[in-house]
């Protein structure tokens, strides 16, 4: 009788230091610190507006020509420069394509170089993913060019120019675009309305609708399409856009309409087809092309 009751004492006990260690295990899941959540930016400790910018959402080298007058915004004198002279300074900022001969993504910045003096800062800009020649890389995803239009890519562009704009005290935003950097820049105009005054878009897939319907059909399904956001560019924008007649890549009909539907939402935008020029030869280096980027810069 008495191992009985030892035996049911003893199993009592055994159960209860089960539950105990239960209650103890189920205390301790509770206070097991939920994962960090990935991070959403990449970090831009050496973020100098000259060599490397912080697009919040992605760090972006850039390549910076500036006029000695401009260097004076180091010695916080902006302010004072702009207010005795009769044109404040202009930001020009260039965007390259989706892909490139040899990955020279900044070969087209020698164009543009030429157009920075006392009021205007250029900046040729290296987008999310890609590299210049020199091999120094935008942090990011290219997601294989063509298709990377997108919400994220789109917007870190657009916080970099931003952050460019306050570190010149620049009063105008002009931006020019070639291809893929059109459509980035065509969103641009669209999602950051009250950040660019003036736009060049060369080779443009501004539709994408009319794109996917021909060889990116199974290619281009991620991105936004500048024509989607064409109503929401402020009328106080100046657009032109510049195709080659012989651009089967960009079609000229992928940006004619865009540049309709801008018209008459009242934006003052023009179009421009360059006979025999093709995806980009006949277009860089021209003359005309130096007029089309002179006439906005020139513009108050």
């Amino acid at each position: 009788m008495k191992s009985r009751v030892q035996c049911v004492l003893n199993l009592a006990l055994l159960v209860g230091a089960i539950f105990a260690n239960m209650n103890a295990w189920a205390v301790d899941v509770q206070h097991v610190p939920a994962p960090a959540k990935a991070a959403t930016s990449n970090p831009c400790p050496d973020a100098d507006g000259v060599n490397k910018v912080d697009g919040k959402l992605e760090c972006l080298v850039i390549h910076t020509v500036r006029n000695k007058k401009i260097d004076a915004a180091h010695k916080g004198q902006v302010r004072q420069l702009n207010k005795h002279d009769k044109a404040s300074t202009t930001l020009l900022v260039y965007l390259h394509g989706d892909s490139s001969r040899g990955g020279l993504y900044d070969r087209h910045f020698k164009h543009f170089n030429g157009f920075a003096n006392q009021h205007t800062v250029f900046v040729g800009m290296i987008r999310p993913g890609y590299a210049d020649s020199n091999k120094n890389a935008s942090t990011g995803s290219s997601m294989g060019g063509g298709d990377n239009y997108t919400t994220h890519n789109v917007d870190a562009v657009a916080n970099a120019i931003q952050a460019l704009k306050a570190k010149y005290s620049a009063r105008r935003v002009m931006l020019v675009g070639y291809s893929g950097g059109a459509a980035t820049a065509g969103l641009i105009l669209g999602r950051h309305p009250d950040l660019i005054d003036d736009a060049v878009l060369i080779a443009c897939p501004c539709d994408l609708n009319i794109r996917r319907q021909g060889w990116a059909k199974n290619i281009v399904r991620r991105s936004l399409s500048p024509h989607e956001v064409a109503d929401k560019v402020f009328k106080t924008v100046h657009v032109t856009a510049i195709t080659g007649a012989k651009d089967i890549n960009t079609k000229p009909e992928q940006v004619t309409g865009y540049i309709q539907t801008l018209q008459a939402h009242g934006v003052k935008a023009r179009y421009i087809e360059v006979p025999n020029a093709t995806h980009e030869a006949g277009i860089f280096g021209t003359a005309q092309l130096r007029q089309v980027v002179q006439s906005h810069l020139q513009r108050q």
